[in-house]
């Protein structure tokens, strides 16, 4: 069984803040302890040191530096003393290189994609500088010249491919990202690597972090004092920021090349000049543990200093070396110290030692008739069906054209056939061969696959002649499928490739009742040599031919611990060969200790007492409908973290189960108010099935850096839950992204669970009364329009052709369903008053049955909205022709809204907001004009003519009124004179527009 490696965490890739939730209804813990550490920030140029500490805590190694040092200088010592490994090491090493240039999809030449020329430049520098035949080695300081050094240590591009095909070392790969950070560059093996004892894997791609000029990790790998032997050899190679490779095509003019010198002297052994260890400690103490490169007091020469050296640590520094950060054109040895660790890194590490003159450095050997076999399809060493097809395929690795062959299919020494194929296969073509139908025995087959002849001559190169596998029949099950612990071991496959702890079956107490599960205990697992290992539950054949949608599912229990790093990994690969190969790169169900968490981080053994520490796990198969042999792999790698349980294990026929979600609305902020508020508040809806446990919620605001936040809870099918967070937005416009990801931590592919709310935050103030005619206006401000759903064109002016010059009136058109349109006022002061109200004029064709037209009312700025008035459909409509004349005032209807409630002491923040919902892109137009505030809630006031003032009732005998309608604020001098002629009111009314003013009569009876 063949496991193409992933990542083993397809959760997120982005890196990610730590900010938790208010959860509103909810009495759910909000996190298990501190999810989801952001990455190191980091801004050194080269990344070695992080990127190698990094790999050190993740694989438990650490404080091993000076062990490792020891046996180094040891291992220097005895090389010195050994005259035969000294002639030895004079002799010239060369070291095949391949070059994976990972770019964004551009044209060769463009962006990442770097040209050849460049790739070219890179390999002349890198043997230039590491044989000392560096044109600017004549400004090695004299000083230094006795201790320069020839590394003999030569690099090629690969002339062979890991198939023994000629090549030119460049492998060019669409990557899966637009830019990498060092998590993401290490995880770049998956998408494009060699095999990393045969060749020098060179990434070069373009960085997340424009600082990052590259990495690499020493190598402490499979060095005594340094760590277990079968560290990932998927952190083997150079990671290149492509504008610091080499020199012309896309490179940063000031490169030369010497970043991928220094980070390949990383790869070899060699520390930074000034110390080994954390770039950021200081102090002349600090060493790189060789003796001839001076003592330099911190990572201080990023200039070049050929004409005014630094002196620290009482000497010169040795700015002038590779190691240092020292720009490009300055840089121009190693020393004979740091060759001599070079030497024993390329004789003892054996992910260095094996590239040495490895066959990938020659020109592979041509034969005329060469015939290769490029894979078998069938049979590999698990196969689902007694009878089936061979096929293999193969490749013309010879100079001529190949148009024959003979192969031979053997068993347990028995030819079951040999069979002649005519081909037509060019240079390096390939071509699928089939034999006739064959059985097999269940077990005890040694199937071998050879070619006879090629061109009816016998095939001169045997070493790609020959496949041969040992096929076991697996067993099969049909669905709908409940596992049987008793199958354990036997239907369902344990592979525990170290012999160690791995899945076992146990008996959980959960609530009081007995129940079987099964367990991995990573938290019992030896430390430190089986760090990384893997456990493999794997299934039996699974016939997923007549099916569409098929589901697999069980309860899981995991508590990581609390008090370290460790995180175990739970994957499920599937396989469509009947098990041989797993395609995990991109596998949908890939978790670490955040995503596998089902309760509370605890610092001891975790073991399960209660149902609700298990979640329910989904896969869906979907992907898989169609495939007769299909098998899941549950793969656990062991980080001694904590224990795995799982049981009530099932494989449906169809999908059952659902998790999902739905965001309803953003509670806060509304779409316009003062932006005083201090949370923001989105509704969310359990949409699924089952109980929503947790997720991690997005939000971007103003397109800015996106936050995450991981959310735990729990809410029940169909139930509701408010999040709460800080105000991210500012004054004005602001653009709000929310999003859930992975609800209760499902990787399952779904729908996007977003909503995106535009919302303005307004301080503009208006004095009380107020009258808007949009007469000389080029735009609507201080009104607010807004399309809070897309922030498409809400409320326009458009100009009326009658009435007074310049006059316009306010339209909506081109509404669509499931948006909502604002036209919302300034700040009213209504504290004047206990009355206040608004008329305005409206028309409006034929609209949609289903189109709202509302008038919100808010006494604190638009922190909160009551509904003061509503029509829907043909309530809106004021004529009888589906489009209406907006030059015509008779298609214009007077609308009269209350707005008392909002008035009185007090009240100086108050906003009213017309909203149209629902709309259709077949509505007419609605257009609007003549709004007026009125501090009275006069549904039919008295309206003077323009300008003017008018008594009423006249005659009065007890309440008599006037009312103003001017063109603009006066102040108004109201002299009231009794009967007697004595002037018994004389009162100045300022801020005077379209007010009623009331008066008694009995207070001027005397």
């Amino acid at each position: 069984m063949k496991l193409l490696q992933s990542s083993l965490f397809k959760a997120l890739l982005f890196a990610v803040f730590l900010l938790f939730f208010n959860l509103q209804n909810s009495s759910a813990q909000r996190s298990f302890g501190t999810l989801f550490k952001t990455e190191h920030v980091h801004d050194e140029q080269c990344g070695t040191v992080h990127a190698t500490e990094m790999i050190r805590e993740k694989f438990g190694l650490k404080n091993e530096t000076e062990k490792f040092e020891e046996w180094m200088e040891e291992k220097i010592r005895k090389r010195k003393s050994d005259p035969a490994i000294q002639r030895k090491q004079q002799e010239v090493r060369v070291i095949p290189v391949v070059i994976h240039v990972i770019h964004t999809g551009t044209a060769v030449g463009t962006g990442a994609n770097i040209p050849m020329q460049q790739i070219e430049s890179q390999i002349r520098v890198l043997n230039e500088d590491f044989r000392r035949m560096n044109p600017d080695a004549i400004q090695t300081p004299v000083e230094f010249l006795p201790v320069a050094a020839d590394a003999h240590v030569e690099f090629v591009l690969a002339k062979q491919d890991p198939l023994g095909r000629p090549t030119d070392g460049v492998v060019r790969v669409q990557g899966p990202l637009n830019s990498y950070d060092i998590n993401a560059a290490t995880s770049l093996w998956q998408t494009s690597q060699w095999p990393p004892d045969e060749y020098l894997n060179i990434w070069v791609l373009q960085f997340s972090n424009p600082n990052l000029l590259g990495f690499s990790v020493l190598p402490f790998m499979s060095l005594p004092g340094s760590g277990p032997a079968d560290l990932f050899e998927g952190f083997n190679g150079v990671w290149m920021n492509f504008r610091w490779f080499g020199e012309g095509g896309n490179a940063d003019n000031n490169s030369r090349g010497r970043t991928l010198t220094h980070e390949v002297g990383h790869f070899l052994g060699l520390h930074h000049t000034w110390a080994a260890g954390n770039a950021n400690l200081t102090g002349c103490d600090l060493d790189d543990f060789v003796a001839d490169t001076p003592l330099q007091f911190e990572a201080n020469n990023y200039n070049c200093r050929l004409t005014a050296p630094k002196f620290s640590c009482d000497s010169r520094d040795m700015s002038e070396n590779f190691m240092d950060y020292t720009p490009d054109a300055c840089q121009n040895l190693f020393t004979q110290g740091q060759v001599d660790r070079i030497d024993v890194v390329l004789a003892e590490s054996p992910f260095r030692a094996s590239l040495v003159n490895s066959r990938a450095a020659f020109a592979p050997i041509r034969f005329e008739n060469d015939l290769g076999i490029a894979r078998v399809l069938e049979p590999l060493d698990l196969f689902c069906n007694l009878e089936f097809v061979p096929k293999v395929e193969v490749f013309n690795n010879g100079l001529n054209r190949i148009n024959s062959a003979r192969l031979s299919i053997i068993n347990n020494g028995v030819v079951l056939e040999t069979k002649d194929f005519d081909l037509d296969l060019g240079e390096f073509e390939s071509e699928i061969l089939s034999f006739d139908p064959i059985s097999l025995p269940p077990t005890g087959n040694d199937f071998e696959i050879r070619i006879i002849l090629v061109n009816n001559v016998v095939d001169p190169n045997p070493s790609n002649n020959q496949f041969s596998s040992s096929p076991v029949l697996q067993p099969e099950i049909s669905l709908p499928y409940a596992l049987n612990l008793d199958d354990i071991g036997i239907d369902w496959i344990i592979e525990n490739p170290d012999d160690s702890l791995t899945w076992e079956r146990t008996v959980l107490t959960l609530d009081g009742q007995s129940t079987e599960a099964l367990v991995i205990r990573n938290f019992r697992y030896p430390t430190f040599e089986n760090v990384r290992q893997r456990d493999i539950l794997l299934s039996p054949r699974i016939d997923l031919s007549n099916t569409t949608n098929a589901q697999l599912t069980f309860m899981l229990a995991h508590a990581a611990r609390s008090n370290d790093d460790s995180s175990d990994f739970l994957t499920i690969a599937v396989s469509t060969d009947c098990g041989n190969n797993f395609e995990i790169l991109n596998a949908n169900y890939a978790k670490d200790w955040r995503f596998l968490s089902t309760t509370e981080l605890i610092s001891g053994e975790f073991i399960p007492t209660s149902e609700s520490q298990f979640r329910r796990e989904l896969l869906n198969l979907s992907e898989y409908a169609g495939f007769s042999d299909v098998r899941i792999a549950i793969i656990n790698e062991n980080d001694n973290g904590n224990n795995i349980y799982i049981k009530d294990l099932e494989i449906l026929e169809e999908e059952v189960y659902r998790y999902d979600a739905r965001l309803d609305s953003l509670l806060m902020p509304l779409t316009v108010s003062t932006n005083t508020n201090t949370e923001e508040k989105v509704l969310l809806t359990n949409t699924g099935n089952l109980p929503l446990t947790g997720f991690i919620f997005r939000r971007q605001t103003n397109n800015g850096t996106a936050q995450f936040y991981d959310v735990r809870v729990m809410v029940p099918p169909g139930g509701t839950l408010e999040l709460t967070m800080p105000k991210s937005t500012t004054d004005g416009l602001n653009k709000l992204d929310y999003a859930i990801l992975f609800p209760s931590f499902d990787q399952n592919e779904r729908d996007p669970i977003r909503l995106i709310q535009y919302v303005v935050h307004d301080f503009n103030r208006l004095t009380s009364p107020w009258r808007e005619n949009f007469v000389n206006r080029t735009t609507l401000s201080p009104w607010i329009s807004v399309n809070p759903e897309n922030n498409n064109t809400a409320f326009t002016l458009v100009p009326v052709q009658s009435g007074t010059l310049s006059d316009n009136v306010v339209v909506l058109q081109n509404t669509l369903p499931d948006n909502s349109y604002w036209l919302a006022s300034p700040l009213l002061d209504l504290s004047k008053s206990s009355q206040a109200s608004i008329h305005f004029e409206m028309a409006a064709g034929q609209v949609d049955p289903n189109t709202v037209l509302k008038v919100l009312g808010s006494p604190d700025g638009g922190q909160t909205y009551t509904e003061l008035w509503r029509k829907t459909g043909s309530e809106i409509t004021t004529v009888n022709t589906p489009n209406v004349d907006r030059n015509s005032s008779a298609s214009y209807r007077n609308e009269f809204v209350d707005l008392s409630q909002f008035a009185g002491g007090g009240n100086q923040n108050g906003r009213m907001a017309l909203v149209v919902e629902n709309g259709s892109v077949n509505n007419s137009p609605i257009y609007f004009d003549r709004f007026e505030f009125f501090l009275r809630a006069d549904p039919n006031p008295v309206r003077p003519e323009s300008g003017n003032a008018v008594l009423f009732p006249n005659p009065a005998r007890d309440v008599f009124n006037i009312a103003f309608n001017l063109r603009s604020f006066e102040i108004v001098n109201i002299q009231i004179i009794n009967a007697n002629g004595a002037v018994v009111h004389d009162v100045d009314y300022p801020n005077t527009l379209n007010q009623t003013y009331t008066f008694s009569s009995r207070n001027f009876s005397r």
